[in-house]
């Protein structure tokens, strides 16, 4: 039995680092920094374990045994559960293509390699994939429990064989790890964001904080501890306001909330401390005592409230999503949570419930589904047939990308027009094709799938994803080279604009393009919809019924980075406006409808292909105003 002495700040510094990673998911744009809780819970849960596991060993209490199995009474029933229910709901509430990756979520979950799933998963923490994880937020979990099941053997065998050298040892671990975090934030983010190595420097913070305390006993009460208290509590609220998700994390940033936290569990507890009394208010530690479930259920709900939102606007709103979330955390609190640690026969119930959800991963993984699309005209796309990168499935030749791109010759000589862009030159190529053919000009597609149109001068040696950095660097040269060899009418440039930054820095290869002989098209970037990872025909099927089928039904989604789009957009038209030979196509327009809604489906067709890709019958509402553009610049009636 732990004899560590309780102090309620620590519960309210669990509260001061679940609440700001709640509202963070919520989207409160006010606090971009929210998601470091997580590193607070990290510090926390080092500190703890090592109070605990030093105290023990030192009273000759200690077996592995029973550490673990407090473990697994912390920390399983409430997960299993949440993990029992979010597989029912995601297979009531999710689309069929979807049941495959919960049930894997849910696996990963349980045998603690979430983070590891998570990162091959979602990748970017922040990135669209994510947002449509019910389980995303399990990957801290699982770095906390690799940490559970290693660490007490290496702290044992370090007391055992080093007794003197344990704090020194274990901080030349920390700093290790901080090392491999700091290279792989800038060097590989998303894997420092989820792999345990980055990270155990996080949880070591605390371990190091324990031997520091029960070799020099509690902090001294005075007015310098005060001030570090408050100032380890000031570190951490300007992580949460300062910090975003945008910026190079962990890295060295994620030193504002360890060093906080490490600052105010070791000075907070001081007499006349106001960090330590604000931690300590009643419903500051009912609510750091409510964390974990707190952290368990309010992504899960979050998800399928996005989920059920693209469906159901009118009846999902904020208010409804804080009360399930507070429903579910404190039913889980007081009937799972306390209930399961005293309980003497804890295990029956936790391998059974283990089964269960075992049986639901299983269950999704292999479930079928089978939605109706023959009340839609099939929905074509033809991004491959344009794509110049190595392998790719129409052009698998790796000389394609060095030889020109793939030409369609209608006229007589050179390209009239060259087509550079990543995705979305790709999804514009047959509209394009037609019209061209219908101009009859030759037009070269120099287009690669995720692979950013724009050539910095001089060419550098970058790789990117379907390119060698060898390869790149043949593919933007030869670019260069062929435009200036052609001296094409028109360039059109398309791209996801919203992903690419600022565009002015790129008017030297605008201007490059004009000596030329070039005019340059800069087509707009249509709407994006919230179907992230999804088959938008499929997912169409999915939620709405045949009943709803027919030649005059129409179907729209809200906007998905509506702001960000628009603000891209209107660098873009800036950016033509400076230059009298760039010329500003704008095409959301043509799917835009009041309120900040997406035409997705007109009629028979449905428009979109996935969530920010237009389908063909999608490109062919634009084809007129892209002929006409083109028509005009080279003179053709």
């Amino acid at each position: 039995m732990s004899v560590i002495r309780y102090r309620p700040e620590v519960d309210g510094l669990r509260a001061l680092a679940v609440l700001p990673v709640v509202l963070f998911h919520l989207e409160l744009l006010w606090l971009p920094g929210g998601f470091i809780g997580v590193d607070v819970f990290f510090v926390i849960s080092g500190f703890l374990i090592t109070s605990i596991i030093l105290k023990e060993q030192a009273a000759g209490t200690f077996t592995f045994s029973s550490f673990w199995m407090r473990r697994v009474r912390r920390i399983l029933p409430a997960m299993l559960a949440m993990l029992i229910v979010t597989s029912v709901a995601g297979y009531f509430l999710m689309y069929g293509p979807s049941w495959v990756g919960i049930g894997d979520q849910i696996l990963s979950a349980i045998f603690l390699y979430a983070n590891l799933e998570m990162w091959q998963l979602a990748g970017d923490y922040w990135g669209p994939a994510a947002e449509t994880a019910p389980l995303l937020h399990t990957w801290s979990l699982s770095v906390e429990e690799q940490f559970y099941l290693f660490y007490p053997l290496l702290l044992l065998t370090l007391l055992k064989f080093t007794p003197r050298r344990v704090f020194t040892l274990i901080l030349a671990g920390s700093i290790v790890s901080f090392s491999i975090g700091v290279y792989a934030t800038y060097h590989s983010p998303s894997a420092a964001f989820y792999f345990s190595p980055a990270r155990a420097w996080e949880l070591s913070a605390g371990c190091l904080l324990a031997i520091f305390e029960l070799s020099r006993g509690p902090a001294p009460s005075g007015n310098i501890s005060r001030i570090l208290a408050f100032t380890g509590l000031s570190l951490i609220g300007a992580g949460y306001y300062l910090i975003e998700g945008s910026d190079d994390f962990p890295g060295f940033l994620a030193l504002l909330p360890v060093v906080g936290t490490v600052l105010v569990i070791r000075f907070s507890n001081s007499d006349k401390c106001f960090a330590g009394a604000l931690l300590s208010w009643p419903p500051v530690v009912y609510i750091g005592k409510c964390s974990y479930s707190l952290y368990l259920w309010h992504w899960p709900v979050i998800v399928f409230a996005g989920a059920l939102e693209m469906r159901y606007p009118e009846y999902i709103n904020f208010g409804l999503v804080i009360a399930i979330v507070a429903l579910l955390s404190l039913t889980s609190y007081h009937f799972i949570e306390k209930p399961t640690r005293k309980m003497k026969r804890v295990l029956p119930p936790i391998i059974g419930a283990l089964i269960v959800s075992v049986t639901c991963a299983v269950f999704l993984k292999r479930a079928e589904y089978e939605y109706d699309l023959s009340v839609f005209v099939p929905t074509e796309a033809f991004f491959s047939e344009y794509d110049v990168a190595p392998f790719s499935n129409d052009n698998s030749s790796e000389d394609v990308y060095g030889t020109g791109g793939i030409i369609k010759g209608f006229g007589d000589g050179d390209p009239t027009i060259v087509v550079l862009g990543d995705s979305h030159g790709l999804m514009w190529g047959r509209t394009v094709e037609e019209i061209c053919q219908e101009l009859e000009v030759t037009v070269s597609f120099y287009t690669a799938k995720a692979t950013p149109l724009w050539i910095e001068l001089p060419v550098a040696e970058k790789p990117s994803r379907y390119f060698t950095k060898e390869q790149k660097f043949t593919f933007d040269s030869k670019r260069l080279e062929y435009i200036k060899a052609w001296s094409p009418e028109v360039v059109i440039l398309v791209d996801r604009w919203s992903s690419r930054g600022d565009p002015f820095q790129y008017v030297e290869f605008l201007r490059y393009l004009n000596s030329c002989g070039s005019e340059v098209i800069l087509v707009g970037q249509p709407p994006e919809i919230p179907t992230v990872g999804m088959n938008v025909p499929v997912y169409v099927a999915y939620a709405y019924s045949e009943t709803e089928a027919g030649d005059g039904k129409q179907f729209s989604m809200e906007a998905y980075r509506k702001i960000e789009i628009d603000a891209a957009n209107a660098k873009i038209e800036e950016l033509a406006g400076m230059l009298d030979f760039c010329h500003y196509l704008p095409v959301n327009d043509l799917f835009e409808l009041p309120e900040h809604r997406v035409l997705v489906r007109d009629g028979r067709e449905i428009l979109y292909f996935d969530d920010d890709h237009l389908s063909y019958a999608g490109a062919q509402r634009a084809k007129e105003r892209i002929k006409q553009k083109i028509a005009q610049i080279i003179l053709v009636e």
